[in-house]
């Protein structure tokens, strides 16, 4: 799950045996005595249990989400394709002006100084044009693997987490948090990217705030309306086990 950290100094938690039968996890203390709690095992289990669950989506959103990242590899695909074909026309253009010009040249009705500036603008649209068309060339990076792999274990994260024992629970929790601290009794997490978005969704009920299916696409992309979303970082109590609030199941607002 990432860095499990004292939420007072910094130093990392780290875990100990107690009685012989007893895992208790508590700050290393690196930088002296911080006066923080110590926290059990099944605790913290439990804690990181509900920092699971607020990731797990509606399998009716899921397949939503999936739909629209099926439908903007295919846009940026399709863009792709006729800016390349816009190019190709634009170098046969400028290569056929660049011929007319060589052979109006040769004839005579280009002056030697005509002929020498506009053979260099040529010339130099081509190289632009050669080097944009080797960019589009390139095969568009596809995300859709990656994304249906998230967003089948944000629809099962949670029930999976709690058939799990600790050091699975553990391992399941790594693609999801890349953080958590820990300050007498208060266990706050932060996601990492793209499940602070989930987090956000589940929480409002709002799924289209945020979403940016490939924000980092070299090529124009349909993006979903909405104020970029922070890493989402909610404390939780240990005394206290909190509910989500009632429009944060409404998942088909938004």
């Amino acid at each position: 799950m990432g860095l499990l950290t004292c939420g007072r100094c910094g130093c990392r938690l780290t875990a100990e045996m107690k009685k012989g039968r007893y895992v208790y996890y508590r700050c290393t203390g690196f930088r002296g005595a911080c006066g923080n709690s110590y926290i059990r095992e099944e605790d913290l289990a439990a804690r990181l249990g509900t920092v699971i669950e607020r990731i797990q989506i509606p399998a009716e959103i899921a397949d939503w989400i999936a739909e629209n990242l099926h439908e903007s590899q295919h846009a940026i695909e399709r863009t792709r394709r006729e800016g390349i074909a816009r190019l190709t026309q634009r170098r046969q253009a400028t290569q056929s002006r660049l011929d007319r010009g060589y052979d109006d040249y040769l004839e005579g009705r280009l002056s030697e100084a005509l002929w020498m500036r506009k053979s260099a603008e040529w010339e130099s649209e081509l190289e632009t044009i050669e080097a944009e068309l080797r960019r589009l060339s390139c095969p568009v990076p596809t995300y859709l693997a990656t994304g249906e792999r998230i967003l089948e274990l944000a629809k099962t994260a949670h029930s999976r987490y709690l058939e799990q024992d600790f050091a699975e629970r553990r391992r399941l929790s790594d693609p999801v948090l890349s953080n958590c601290t820990f300050d007498r009794g208060t266990l706050c997490p932060t996601y990492a990217k793209p499940f602070d978005l989930l987090a956000q969704g589940v929480e409002t009920g709002n799924w289209r705030r945020g979403w940016d299916s490939n924000p980092r696409a070299g090529y124009p992309t349909r993006r979903f309306r909405g104020a970029p979303v922070t890493t989402t970082s909610v404390p939780l109590r240990m005394t206290v086990r909190p509910r989500l609030r009632a429009d944060a199941l409404r998942w088909g607002q938004g």
